[in-house]
């Protein structure tokens, strides 16, 4: 009996394939699709349901971000690589240089949800999993039940560890870790740029 990596393995490329077997369509085709679509894809923009094994981030040889509007599906998920993501991230990367020139690879506005977890570049919207999330940049709302990783985040991200770079907002889990924050944080243990604190932290200070 095959294994259930096997399977995940089989139904990923069997995916995938559909989502780049598109090289015959015209531009205007691979930009834009309405209604379902089965990610990873190439395409520009999809507008409505977006759904499969993992997001279209992966389709990482486009010039162009992949953007999904609406509902976005991913089942698996990619939470079985985030054992590589758990650790808090260095102020000194983070500039607002950085952050004009980012590079995204995928772009989801609305509502992303996964068993597992997902890798969107950035998010304007909600983020819910049973796992982890993690990207660039969150606007919005992300409730993930193990952890939040995000290089910007401006919202909220409730979780057991969450993990952010620049935050405007507020974190709320075990383990809260913000490397420059504007906003408060809940959880056992919260460090942010100015102090360490049990239960509750805050800074609101500008740089």
């Amino acid at each position: 009996m095959p294994k259930p990596l096997t399977l995940l393995l089989f139904l990923f490329l069997t995916v995938a394939g559909m989502g780049q077997s598109a090289s015959g369509d015209s531009q205007d085709t691979i930009k834009n699709y309405y209604g379902i679509r089965v990610i990873p894809s190439r395409a520009m923009n999809i507008y409505g349901i977006a759904i499969g094994p993992v997001g279209s981030e992966v389709v990482c040889f486009m010039s162009y971000a992949k953007k999904s509007h609406g509902l976005n599906i991913q089942i698996p998920g990619q939470g079985f690589n985030s054992v590589f993501m758990m650790k808090p991230i260095d102020a000194k990367a983070l500039t607002v240089d950085k952050m004009d020139t980012i590079q995204l690879s995928a772009l989801h506005n609305g509502l992303i949800v996964s068993p597992l977890g997902t890798f969107t570049s950035k998010i304007n919207g909600v983020s819910l999993s049973g796992l982890m999330s993690a990207g660039l940049v969150l606007n919005g709302f992300s409730f993930n039940l193990v952890y939040n990783r995000y290089e910007y985040l401006n919202g909220i991200s409730i979780g057991m560890v969450n993990h952010a770079g620049e935050m405007n907002g507020a974190q709320v889990g075990l383990v809260n870790n913000a490397a420059k924050l504007r906003g408060f944080q809940i959880g056992l243990w919260n460090t942010n740029q100015k102090r360490s604190l049990p239960l509750f932290n805050w800074c609101f200070e500008k740089e």
